[in-house]
């Protein structure tokens, strides 16, 4: 899975949603077509792994809304292993009440050995430090994330 990447799999009334690091105007509109494909089939729950989400704009928060009103009985909406600048974006445009938040120590294993496996340590304290960084830089920037969602801008 690179940068863009989701993966969309349906157990019974369950939806799977693994993101990949950017939910972006450049993957959320496949994402949103993906998820339709889904509407009438009496979805009761839509669960988005976030263990690897580092960037989120205004259309990936879209994807989340129209899961929720667009997936039939308004099934529930969790978000596992937000993190925490993440968070503070569904926060600050008022989705927490909403949206259900939960932690996995499994799904964050699952990500370590597929994402980390492969690597020397190096590379590993590389990744860590990039995530770090790429969050940092996210929190930094999240206010226009949020000022063009109020405003119902696109984001460039």
């Amino acid at each position: 899975m690179n940068d863009f990447d989701y993966e969309v799999t349906k157990e019974g009334t369950t939806l799977n949603v693994v993101l990949g690091r950017k939910l972006t105007v450049q993957n959320a509109p496949a994402l949103t077509d993906e998820l339709s494909k889904y509407r009438g089939q009496d979805i009761g729950k839509v669960e988005f792994d976030a263990t690897g989400l580092m960037f989120l704009t205004s259309a990936g928060l879209r994807v989340v809304l129209f899961a929720y009103q667009i997936l039939g009985r308004s099934p529930e909406i969790v978000i596992v292993n937000c993190a925490k600048e993440i968070y503070k974006v569904f926060d600050h445009v008022g989705l927490t009440s909403s949206i259900k938040f939960e932690e996995s120590q499994e799904k964050r294993a699952q990500y370590r050995i597929n994402k980390l496996s492969e690597l020397d340590h190096v590379e590993i304290e590389q990744h860590v430090s990039e995530r770090k960084k790429s969050l940092e830089d996210f929190s930094a920037n999240n206010d226009v994330v949020c000022y063009n969602l109020r405003m119902g801008q696109q984001e460039e």
